[in-house]
């Protein structure tokens, strides 16, 4: 186990107050918050980063969970951070239509397809162009690491939207690949286009 991994019973002893289990917590989780929450809020990240760390520091002794639990908690008090930054700015979120969800079969594993395109920020720039709801969850899967069903709980929609939107942003980040306008992104090698496009 490296030094900043945790398991259930780090959280265990950070939610009773042990400051070099919360180290290791924080030290863990603080990238991929900080990932998120620039996908979706931009220069912002920083501060709602922060808020978010004081509410998890006020929840957590009252948390119970393993550290998947843990990270989708921190993650789901993330995502109401930038919520409410959005409606402080007087902005409403886009999202999805449940309606119009339809269950499609992913050609291949969200995370297979992506994984190395989430390694720069010359390729999180490149996610943040995509329609806010597909980059929530293509960073949710990914860098977040939370299955379907923990997706969903976060961001409010049915595992199949989920996968609908999923399965929509890789064929937006596929043509923006694939596009004259965008070329190859600094920092996005053949190796990370092939990751999406299945090309060899």
């Amino acid at each position: 186990m490296s030094p900043d991994a945790f398991d259930a019973a780090v959280v265990r002893a950070a939610a009773q107050g042990d400051e070099p289990a919360f180290t290791r917590v924080f030290r863990a989780v603080q990238p991929v918050v900080l990932r998120y929450l620039r996908t979706l809020a931009g220069d912002a990240a920083e501060d709602l980063a922060a808020e978010t760390w004081v509410h998890v520091i006020r929840g957590l002794p009252r948390f119970e969970g393993d550290e998947s639990g843990f990270r989708a908690w921190v993650v789901t008090i993330a995502r109401s951070r930038w919520v409410d930054h959005v409606r402080r700015a007087g902005r409403v979120p886009e999202t999805l239509d449940d309606s119009h969800a339809v269950d499609l079969p992913a050609r291949r594993q969200v995370e297979d397809q992506v994984e190395e395109l989430f390694s720069t920020e010359a390729a999180l720039a490149l996610i943040r162009r995509l329609p806010p709801d597909q980059a929530e969850v293509l960073v949710l899967r990914i860098v977040a690491d939370l299955d379907v069903a923990a997706t969903a709980a976060v961001v409010g929609r049915r595992p199949g939207t989920v996968r609908v939107l999923a399965h929509r942003g890789l064929r937006r980040l596929e043509q923006m690949l694939r596009s004259a306008e965008v070329g190859r992104p600094v920092g996005v090698t053949h190796a990370d286009r092939s990751s999406v496009t299945g090309e060899s």
